[in-house]
């Protein structure tokens, strides 16, 4: 029996250690439950950027390769042939409309323009004569007529000598540069010799070939941009004047024709272009490209709807800067997340910022990291 007052002390012990332990469950349940539903814990509005939806049209960049003619040129030639008395043609010379550049010997349309100007002024003499003794009976109606048709004809063989000695000297038919020539006076010439190449590059037409899918996306006026392989610096904007009418056979393209201004004489007709242009398609929706995110079932963006973050599936159709044009169940005037989005998840709700406010990059720093500790 002595051994009975220690045996009760030893239960009164475990006893006590029981409920200290069952106090202390229920003490950290509590703080559980008053740390879940305490305000300074609960989630946060999420601050975002956001971007209304547009529409806007697909444009497609075409790249092509463009040769260069002058807007006239022509190789000269002589009206007939003979020997060469005087070349003034000189290599890349500016030359204005009528201005001389070869003259051959013209001796015997000389003699042939004197002696047409004399019958004409023989024919016209007697048809003077006939008509001062009209009425007098002394010469026939008939006389009278025919004295006029020698006239007329008098005048046409004195044209026909002036075009002949005129055709002795070959002159520009339009202002513009002249090319390289070989002529020397006392060559010897015919109407198949050319003589030099005539250009008039005031303006350039640049022609070029697109595959025939592109055919309805060509307009006349429309803007491209060409650059010269040599000139690689140098982008200025051509206007489309004339597409053919046509698709080749032989390999499915459309020709077209563009006019380029050249009044600098920066450019050589001859001089190969890479012709750029661009070719409205189909109208998408166009959105910031930070807003575009990508998952594993594909691209999505966040859309804001009653101040909560939702996913949209979107497929994307192409880029173009900083904007991206995309597909899927978006309406115009959406607000979709630009800034912000990594902060996202479904029905999260968030806080839009004014956009002038990212400029403050502490405060804005400073809420993000507040943000990220509660």
């Amino acid at each position: 029996m002595p051994e009975l007052p220690h045996l009760l002390a030893g239960r009164v012990n475990d006893v006590s250690l029981r409920q200290m332990k069952t106090r202390r469950y229920f003490v950290l349940l509590a703080v559980i439950s008053w740390l879940a539903v305490s305000p300074v814990n609960a989630q946060m509005e999420a601050p975002v950027v956001v971007t209304p939806v547009e529409s806007a049209r697909n444009v497609q960049t075409i790249q092509a390769v463009g040769h260069s003619r002058a807007l006239r040129s022509v190789e000269l030639q002589a009206e007939s042939s003979g020997i060469v008395t005087e070349a003034l043609i000189e290599a890349n010379q500016r030359v204005e409309a009528g201005d001389v550049l070869l003259r051959l010997d013209d001796r015997s349309e000389q003699v042939a323009l004197g002696l047409a100007g004399a019958r004409l002024a023989d024919a016209r003499q007697l048809l003077a004569r006939y008509r001062r003794a009209d009425g007098t009976g002394a010469f026939s109606e008939i006389i009278l007529d025919e004295a006029q048709r020698e006239v007329e004809l008098a005048e046409l063989e004195l044209r026909d000598a002036e075009i002949r000695l005129d055709d002795r000297t070959v002159r520009a038919p339009f202002a513009g540069f002249t090319g390289l020539s070989d002529i020397e006076p006392g060559q010897r010439v015919t109407e198949d010799t050319v003589i030099t190449t005539l250009d008039d590059r005031d303006q350039l037409r640049i022609r070029f070939s697109v595959a025939e899918r592109h055919h309805g996306g060509l307009q006349i006026g429309d803007g491209v941009t060409v650059t010269a392989w040599a000139q690689p610096g140098e982008q200025p904007t051509a206007r489309i004047t004339h597409v053919d009418s046509r698709v080749s056979a032989s390999d499915g393209t459309v020709r077209a024709e563009a006019l380029l201004d050249n009044a600098e004489d920066r450019f050589r007709p001859g001089m190969r272009f890479r012709v750029s242009l661009d070719l409205a398609g189909n109208r998408h929706w166009r959105i910031p490209e930070t807003a575009l995110l990508w998952g594993d079932d594909g691209a999505y963006a966040w859309r804001i709807h009653d101040g909560q973050a939702e996913r949209v599936r979107l497929d994307l159709i192409s880029r173009n800067g900083v904007h991206v044009l995309v597909d899927g169940p978006l309406s115009e005037g959406d607000d979709i997340v630009s800034e912000g989005v990594q902060r996202m998840r479904p029905g999260r709700a968030v806080r839009v910022i004014d956009p002038a406010t990212l400029d403050n990059y502490p405060a804005l720093e400073a809420m993000r990291d507040t943000q990220a500790d509660g």
